[in-house]
């Protein structure tokens, strides 16, 4: 008798795959469910009677190393295929948990094969923060003699990319000083842009100017180009409690402090950014009418703490505006000037009154300041006066301005003055002695004129 020994070796791989789902930035910025197929294991039959597929998680959130959270429930189970046997519009889409979900019931025999499966990511509602989310599934089989499912334990990761994602340009801010009150208010101007912008990761953010100085252009007139520095505009962030206040300039400056901004609800924020310019330096720095622009470059940095490790950074463009109008404004204080003539010294020696901040000017281009009469002479009913009887000129420490012999052509006082805001001129009114006589012989009375100051002569 022969006897045949036969030896049987059996091989089994225990290498457990892990399923990695890498969430695409697209998806979280659009908030868009994300959907990927991904292979389960093997099923192996044994006088199948009708069995049901299962999936539940092991553990009761996908955690992460960052210390941070997702909850089980944004993934949705379903399977693909067991083989040759598609499942496609026959399998049930279970949301994850730590109960067992039934995936797939089957109406008959099922063969041996390779089960594929896909997860639906839920963004809508997430917010998403840069890191590796882990959990382990666990696939089975429910019925009498109803097979098993390899590996027993499947490791699943969900990735989330780590970006911050504002636009590129962020288009041009201006800031209008069409109003003289600008440069009386406490507060001076101020605007704000707002920037959208998606992130995964807290961030800082921070902005630098291209010039020291702002560059002008104009078609107004102008005694001498202006120099306005960037220094001479602040910005800030609102609304943010970790936002810092810069002055601008060609060093780039954080402008919250080192905890940054954190991930943003939905991973969706619109930030605004503030900028202002005292009334001191609307004064000092924005007098002249025209546009004042410089370019200005943001940058958005990674907290260096935060998940992924590394430098992380976006960058975005834009430009800022200051746009003065041409404004103009002449105030008299007093309504009102009277000369009197009550005395023989009067006639003899002439008689002046000196009005102190008799006029305010305000002017965002160069000026003249013209005067002149409105009517032919000074009038008390039938009786005149010439009007070249009267002076109108500075009074005592008041420079820039000439004296004039009032008449109906406007005379200028001023000439081509550069711009200005309330500015005070003390203004001094008189009837010299050489021109006295053009008094006497008048009978007792008021005699009066309109007297008209203007930037332009009529």
């Amino acid at each position: 008798m022969a006897i045949l020994s036969l030896g049987l070796g059996l091989c089994v791989d225990n290498a457990v795959a892990q399923v990695i789902i890498s969430l695409p930035q697209a998806n979280i910025q659009s908030r868009a469910d994300y959907n990927q197929i991904f292979n389960v294991g093997q099923y192996t039959s044994v006088l199948t009677l009708l069995p049901t597929f299962r999936v539940k998680a092991n553990t009761t959130s996908f955690s992460s190393t960052t210390g941070v959270s997702v909850p089980l429930s944004i993934a949705h189970i379903k399977l693909n295929s067991i083989g040759s046997l598609s499942l496609l519009g026959t399998s049930s889409e279970v949301t994850l948990s730590v109960n067992n979900g039934n995936l797939y019931s089957s109406l008959a025999t099922v063969s041996s094969g390779a089960i594929t499966a896909n997860v639906r990511l839920s963004s809508g509602s997430q917010t998403w923060i840069a890191g590796t989310y882990d959990s382990n599934l666990s696939f089975s089989t429910q019925g009498v003699l109803a097979g098993s499912i390899t590996p027993t334990t499947l490791p699943f990761s969900i990735s989330v990319p780590g970006f911050i994602s504002p636009p590129a340009q962020v288009g041009t801010t201006s800031i209008l000083v069409n109003n003289l009150s600008f440069y009386r208010s406490v507060n001076g101007i101020s605007t704000a842009k707002v920037i959208p912008l998606t992130t995964t990761v807290p961030y800082i953010p921070s902005l630098k100017t291209t010039n020291t100085q702002f560059s002008f252009n104009t078609t107004l007139p102008y005694n001498t180009l202006p120099t306005a520095p960037v220094s001479a505009v602040n910005a800030t962030l609102t609304g943010i409690s970790t936002a810092t206040n810069i002055a601008l300039s060609t060093t780039d400056q954080a402008m919250t402090n080192t905890t940054g901004i954190a991930v943003p609800s939905n991973n969706t924020q619109s930030l605004t950014a503030s900028y202002s310019i005292s009334a001191s330096q609307l004064k000092t720095s924005f007098i002249q009418a025209g546009t004042y622009s410089v370019p200005l470059a943001h940058t958005w940095s990674k907290l260096a703490t935060a998940y992924p490790t590394g430098t992380l950074q976006a960058q975005s463009s834009g430009n800022l505006e200051i746009v003065v109008s041409d404004l103009a404004e002449l105030v008299a204080s007093q309504q009102a000037v009277s000369l009197d003539f009550g005395t023989t010294a009067d006639y003899k020696n002439g008689v002046s009154k000196d009005m102190p901040t008799h006029l305010r000017i305000s002017k965002t281009t160069p000026y003249n300041l013209y005067v002149r009469a409105s009517t032919a002479s000074f009038i008390s009913g039938t009786n005149s006066i010439p009007l070249n009887a009267l002076r109108i000129g500075p009074m005592a420490n008041q420079t820039g301005m000439n004296t004039i012999t009032l008449s109906t052509t406007a005379q200028q006082l001023i000439q081509s003055a550069d711009p200005v805001i309330d500015r005070n001129l003390n203004i001094r009114y008189s009837i010299p002695a050489s021109e006295t006589s053009k008094l006497l012989n008048k009978p007792a009375g008021t005699y009066s004129a309109t007297i008209v100051f203007s930037f332009v002569a009529p």
